[in-house]
C-alpha cells in the first residue's frame, strides 16, 4: 500500500488527539474567568491527482479558534465602567450618610436644637448661673461633637478618598503595563507561526481590559499590522503597543490628589471619574454646607450677642478679640472673619438748607430717597462732615441732624452703617450716642470716634481695638430706650418697654392741641409719626390725663409727661432701635461675642464666655430678670437666615440632596450591575463551557481517533497480506 493511506490514518489520529486535547483544555477551564471556549477548525488536505482523477489525502488542523463575540464584550467594558463610576459614588455618598448621622441625637440638627432650648430655658430664668452653665455646656458640644467633628470626619474622608484615587492611578499602571507585556508576547507567537493564535493570552489581555474599564471609560483600538492593541482611557493613549504611558499624582493639599499624564475632564466614567468627583466636587459640596450653616450661625449669633448684656449690665473695659494687620486700612479688607456690613446709595445732585431749628433739609434732583434711604442713614455733605437722616420726606426731600446751608448743586453718597454706644452713670442715668460707621471705617477711625464719646475712651494696640470708661460709667451696645429722651415744651418725658419694630426708626411727637397751656389740661393732643411723617399714635395729655402714667406709642415703646407747659408746634424727636449696630461692626472685631471663627474648622465659644458664664448676654438692660435679648437669640431658631432658610431648614435641605444623591447612585449600581448579569450569561452561552456539549464532542473524537486506528491497523494487514504475495 501507498504511503498516502497510511499519511491519512496518522492526520485522523492527529487532528483527533487535537481536538481531544482542546477538548480537555476547555473542561478543566471551564471556571476560569474570562476564558473563552476553544474548537478546532479543521479542513481536507489538499487531494493527490491520480490518471483517474483526485484523491483525497486525509485532514489537517487548521486553526484553534476563539469564539468570542468583540461587540458583546465591547458593552460589558462600558458597563463595567460605568459600574465602577457609580459604585464609588453610592459607597462615598453612604460615608457622608454616616458621617450626618441624621437619625441620632448628636446630629448637628439634634445639637443646634439642644443649643436653643439652653437659651429658651435661659430666656425663662436669666438671672439663674446654672442655666448659664447648661447653655455653656450645650454650646461646647454644638462646637466640638458637631460642628468641629463632621469637619474632622469630612477632613479624613477626602484623605480616604485622596489614597484610594493614588491606589487607583497604581493599580491603571500595572494593567497597562500587562497589557502592553502581553501585546509584544501575543505578537512573536501570532506573527512567528501561519494560522496560529494566542488565545489564552487574548484572553488575558481581555481580563485586563475589563479591569481597566472598571477604572475608566476605554477605547481598544486593534493594530492592522500586527495582533496588539492601543488603549484610550478617556481620550488618553495609555498604551501603545508594547509601550505605556505612566500615570503619576501628587498631593494638591491635605485629601487632595491631582493626577497627571490623563485628562480628568475626558473620563466619562469609571472608579477614577467617581473618586475624582467625590474629591473635587462632592465633598467639598456638603462640606462647603457645613462651613456656611457654621458661618452663618455664629455670625447671626454674634450679631444678637453684642448687642446685649450680662448679669453686669454693661462694660468697664471690653477688647476686641479680631485683631487687623493695619489699623489704618478699611476693615472691610481687613481680612477679619467677616467683614463689616456697610450699603452705601450713591445720590444724584444735592443742595442743602439750614431750618435754623438744629436741622437742615436735603433737597436732590434725581433720587429715590423713599426706595433706598431710611431714617439713622448718614448723609456726606459738602462740607465733609455726615448727618444723620432723621425723616424722608420724600423721593427729593430728606431732613437731618445739624445745620448746615449749601445751594451748590454736589454729588455724594448716604450709607447706612450706625452704631449706637450707651452709657450708663452711677445713677443709672443713660446716654445714648450714634455714631456714623462709614463704607472706608477703619480700626483708628473707628477707635477716634468711639473715643469723642463723653466718658468713653479708645484705643488701638497692635490691631487690637480696646474701649473704657471712666470711673463709675459702664457702656454697652444695647437697644435700651433712652429713658429720658427730653422734653416737650418744659414736659419732662420718660420713656418706658423695650422696642420691638423691624427697623430703626425716628418717633418725633408734636403738639398739635395745647388745651390751656400745659399737660393734663384741656384738650391737650401730641401727635406721634415715625421717619416718614406717618401717623403712629395720637396722644390725649388733655384733662383725662393723670401726669407721670403712660401712654402706648406703638411698638411696645410708652411715653409719660409731667404737668410741663406745652405750645402747639413743639416737638420732641428721639431714636428706637432694633439693631444698634446696623454695620455688624462689632461682631466683625469680635467685641462681646458669643462664638469665635468663621467655619466648623475654627468654631469656638469665646474664651472670656468660658472663664464666666455671667457674660452671656441675655440682657438688653441692667434691669434684674431682663431676658430681651435671650429672645433675640431665641428667635433665630426660626429666622431665614442662610440662604433664606432657617439654620435647621438649611441643613435638612442639604441632607436631603444627598439622599436623593444616595438613592439615584445606589440605583445606577443595581441598574448597572443587573445590565453586567445579563451581559455576562450573553457572553457565557456564546463563549463558556459547556460540559454536556464538550463530554459529547469527547465521545465524537474518541470515537474518530479510534476509527484512524482502526483504519491504520486495516492498513497494516493488508499491506502485510501483499508481501506475503
Amino acid at each position: 500500500m501507498a504511503s498516502s493511506d497510511i499519511s491519512i490514518g496518522l492526520s485522523g489520529l492527529l487532528t483527533a488527539q487535537s481536538a481531544l486535547q482542546t477538548i480537555g483544555h476547555n473542561i478543566v477551564n471551564a471556571n476560569t474567568p474570562g476564558y473563552s471556549r476553544q474548537q478546532v477548525l479543521v479542513s481536507a488536505r489538499t487531494p493527490d491527482v491520480m490518471s483517474f482523477g483526485p484523491i483525497g489525502s486525509g485532514v489537517t488542523v487548521d486553526n484553534i479558534q476563539r469564539i468570542k463575540d468583540d461587540l458583546l464584550s465591547s458593552q460589558i467594558n462600558s458597563f463595567t465602567s460605568l459600574l465602577g463610576n457609580a459604585e464609588v459614588q453610592n459607597e462615598s455618598l453612604r460615608n457622608i450618610e454616616a458621617i450626618f448621622n441624621e437619625l441620632s441625637g448628636t446630629s448637628l440638627n439634634g445639637m443646634l436644637e439642644k443649643f436653643f432650648r439652653s437659651v429658651q430655658e435661659l430666656s425663662t430664668t436669666p438671672e439663674l448661673v446654672s442655666t448659664r452653665y447648661q447653655l455653656l455646656q450645650d454650646a461646647q458640644n454644638l462646637v466640638t461633637h458637631s460642628f468641629r467633628s463632621l469637619d474632622e470626619q469630612f477632613s479624613n474622608l477626602k484623605v480616604n478618598i485622596s489614597e484610594r484615587i493614588e491606589s487607583k492611578v497604581a493599580n491603571l499602571n500595572s494593567i497597562t503595563s500587562e497589557i502592553s507585556f502581553l501585546n509584544r508576547r501575543i505578537n512573536d507567537i501570532e506573527l512567528g507561526a501561519d494560522n496560529t493564535s494566542a488565545n489564552d493570552m487574548l484572553d488575558k489581555r481581555d481580563q485586563l481590559l475589563t479591569k481597566l474599564s472598571k477604572l475608566g471609560d476605554i477605547k481598544v483600538i486593534k493594530n492592522k499590522n500586527d495582533s496588539s492593541v492601543d488603549v484610550l482611557l478617556g481620550g488618553t493613549l495609555v498604551v501603545n503597543r508594547n509601550r505605556t504611558e505612566k500615570i503619576t499624582t501628587s498631593l494638591a493639599g491635605e485629601g487632595v490628589r491631582k493626577v497627571h499624564g490623563l485628562s480628568i475632564a475626558g473620563l466619562n466614567s469609571g472608579e477614577l471619574k467617581g473618586l475624582m468627583n467625590m474629591q473635587n466636587v462632592t465633598i467639598p459640596k456638603y462640606m462647603q454646607d457645613i462651613d456656611t450653616l457654621a458661618a452663618s450661625f455664629i455670625k447671626e449669633v454674634n450679631n444678637v450677642h453684642s448687642e446685649g448684656v450680662g448679669l453686669s449690665g454693661g462694660f468697664s473695659t471690653l477688647a476686641s478679640i479680631n485683631a487687623v494687620d493695619d489699623s489704618n486700612s478699611p476693615l472691610t479688607n481687613a481680612e477679619l472673619p467677616y467683614s463689616p456690613s456697610v450699603n452705601t446709595y450713591s445720590t444724584g445732585t444735592v443742595t442743602s438748607s439750614d431750618n435754623g431749628d438744629g436741622t437742615t433739609t436735603v433737597t436732590g434732583v434725581g433720587t429715590t430717597f423713599k426706595v433706598n434711604v431710611k431714617a439713622n442713614d448718614w448723609i456726606k455733605l459738602n462740607d465733609g462732615n455726615v448727618y444723620k437722616i432723621t425723616s424722608v420726606d420724600s423721593n427729593s426731600k430728606l431732613t437731618v441732624s445739624g445745620a448746615y446751608t449749601d445751594a451748590v448743586p454736589a454729588a455724594t453718597n448716604i450709607t447706612d452703617g450706625s452704631l449706637y454706644i450707651t452709657v450708663t452713670d452711677s445713677s443709672n442715668a443713660i446716654t445714648k450716642t450714634n455714631i456714623n460707621i462709614a463704607a472706608d471705617e477703619t480700626l483708628n477711625t473707628l477707635s477716634a470716634k468711639i473715643g469723642n464719646i463723653a466718658n468713653i475712651n479708645a484705643n488701638v494696640t497692635n490691631g487690637i481695638l480696646t474701649i473704657t470708661s471712666d470711673s463709675g460709667y459702664t457702656f454697652n451696645f444695647t437697644n435700651e430706650l433712652d429713658v429720658n429722651p427730653g422734653t416737650i415744651g418744659s414736659a419732662q418725658s420718660t420713656l418706658s418697654g423695650h422696642y420691638s419694630g423691624n427697623d430703626n426708626d425716628v418717633f418725633t411727637l408734636t403738639v398739635v392741641d395745647a388745651g390751656t397751656g400745659t399737660v393734663g389740661s384741656g384738650s391737650a393732643l401730641i401727635r406721634a409719626t415715625d421717619a416718614n411723617g406717618k401717623l403712629i399714635a395720637n396722644l390725649e395729655v388733655g384733662t383725662s390725663y393723670d401726669a407721670g402714667s403712660y401712654l402706648q406709642i406703638t411698638d411696645g415703646v410708652s411715653i409719660s409727661f409731667d404737668n410741663g407747659s406745652i405750645a402747639v408746634g413743639d416737638k420732641l424727636a428721639f431714636d428706637v432701635t432694633n439693631d444698634p449696630d446696623t454695620s455688624n461692626v462689632l461682631s466683625a472685631l469680635g467685641l462681646n461675642t458669643f462664638f469665635e471663627g468663621n467655619d466648623a474648622s475654627s468654631i469656638d465659644v469665646a474664651q472670656y464666655i468660658k472663664d464666666d458664664v455671667t457674660r452671656i448676654a441675655a440682657a438688653s438692660t441692667s434691669s434684674p430678670g431682663d431676658n430681651t435679648n435671650a429672645l433675640r437669640l431665641v428667635n433665630l431658631r426660626n429666622q431665614t437666615l442662610t440662604k433664606d432658610a432657617t439654620f435647621s431648614d438649611f441643613i435638612h435641605g442639604s441632607i436631603s440632596q444627598l439622599g436623593i444623591e444616595t438613592a439615584e447612585r445606589a440605583s445606577e449600581t443595581n441598574s448597572f450591575k443587573s445590565l453586567l448579569t445579563n451581559l455576562d450569561s450573553r457572553r457565557q452561552e456564546v463563549s463558556g463551557v459547556s460540559i454536556d456539549e464538550e463530554m459529547v464532542n469527547t465521545i465524537r473524537f474518541q470515537q474518530a481517533f479510534q476509527a484512524s486506528a482502526k483504519y491504520l491497523s486495516t492498513i497494516k494487514e493488508v499491506s502485510d497480506l501483499l508481501m506475503q504475495l
